[in-house]
């Protein structure tokens, strides 16, 4: 059980978390409203819809301050503690710097838990409502394409005989590029149905689709058969990948039958694996940080400078950054495999922090 000593400890660590949270997200909130506002600069945008696409994104930009926030937060939580002669007196109590840390590392551990299990949720349905908005107002075009349980629905337009259509299939391989016992259902510029097109199977190429084993039926008129045919259309590859769900805006809860889903439509899902992986090895993350702070601060008194501190602190969260950044590279390509890329950096940072524990007790017993 938690002695007094260490709720005490515990208390601080979360009033530093909650304020390092808030000044960091007050900067990033600020900051993508102004990112918000220029993409909609002359398109006519409502001020209001610009400040909604920025409390829509917000959550999602959470993802990317947990881990800084509990980084500096501990710090700050350290210091506090140094600076106001805290630590002294914990340590007098026979309370050692590890046990100093431990409640903080629990705090984190359970704060990156409940994000996982109850903030990502409405995340994705903020990351979701933000997609819609940046599609009607931003990028002013709709989605192309649709992944359902049933299979995927591909919305286009045939500039040959004006006439726009509705793409169904539900088997796909090559990332949606070549479909299998597909279904077309065609309509003119006033939304009335003109005919239907059923067919074994359809390859997009360069502005049209290549058919196979086709059965038209207009909607007045016998139904006819066709060996070969190319249908034009509009839709590019990228359109149909781009159009499809972002990671972020799946429920973790969802994720791993979205995973095998994809997976089974013909679609790489490397993308959703790695924001799964991410997502699970994110509490083991972060409390390796609230370890690796704990190193850094060990050993400075209380009136120690500590500006040399937070310039360390700086220097290190940028190469962990550029660490991150460059195995997250590595996975999306499937050079090494996701979870690898995932739980790569909790391993690395308690490394780190083993190494400058290691110098800081050996520079302590004034062996180097």
């Amino acid at each position: 059980m938690l002695k007094k000593i260490n709720y005490y400890i515990l208390k601080k660590f979360f009033y530093s978390f909650l304020i390092t949270f808030l000044i960091l997200g007050s900067i990033l909130f600020i900051g993508d409203f102004v990112e918000q506002f220029r993409k909609s600069s002359g398109k006519d945008v409502p001020i209001n819809i610009v400040l909604q696409l920025a409390v829509f994104n917000f959550p999602n930009l959470i993802n990317y301050t947990l881990p800084i926030t509990s980084f500096f937060s501990s710090i700050l939580a350290l210091l506090i503690l140094i600076r106001s002669s805290e630590s002294i007196v914990i340590s007098g109590m026979g309370i050692s710097y590890l046990k100093t840390i431990l409640p903080a590392v629990l705090l984190y551990f359970l704060l990156g838990v409940l994000f996982i299990t109850l903030i990502n949720p409405l995340i994705s349905i903020f990351d979701d409502k933000y997609t819609d908005l940046k599609y009607e107002y931003i990028d002013r075009v709709d989605k192309f394409a649709s992944i359902t349980k049933n299979g995927l629905w591909l919305k286009q337009d045939n500039y040959e005989n004006g006439l726009n259509s509705v793409l169904y299939a539900k088997e796909t391989k090559d990332q949606g590029n070549s479909l299998y016992n597909f279904m077309l259902l065609e309509y003119d510029d006033k939304s009335t149905f003109t005919g239907r097109i059923d067919g074994k199977k359809a390859i997009l190429n360069d502005g049209y689709w290549e058919m196979y084993e086709l059965q038209i039926t207009p909607k007045y008129g016998e139904p006819s058969y066709k060996e070969k045919y190319e249908y034009i259309t509009n839709i590019k590859s990228e359109d149909i990948s781009d159009s499809l769900s972002s990671p972020s805006s799946i429920s973790i809860w969802r994720l791993l039958t979205f995973i095998n889903f994809l997976e089974e439509l013909g679609y790489s899902a490397v993308d959703f694996k790695m924001h799964l992986y991410g997502l699970i090895c994110l509490p083991f993350f972060i409390s390796a940080l609230a370890f690796l702070a704990f190193t850094m601060v060990k050993g400075i008194k209380p009136n120690d400078k500590f500006s040399n501190i937070i310039i360390s602190s700086l220097i290190i969260i940028f190469f962990l950054y550029f660490i991150s950044n460059l195995l997250n590279a590595l996975g999306s390509t499937s050079q090494i495999h996701p979870l690898i890329a995932n739980f790569s950096m909790p391993i690395i940072t308690l490394i780190i922090a083993t190494l400058i524990n290691q110098y800081s007790e050996l520079k302590r017993r004034k062996i180097i």
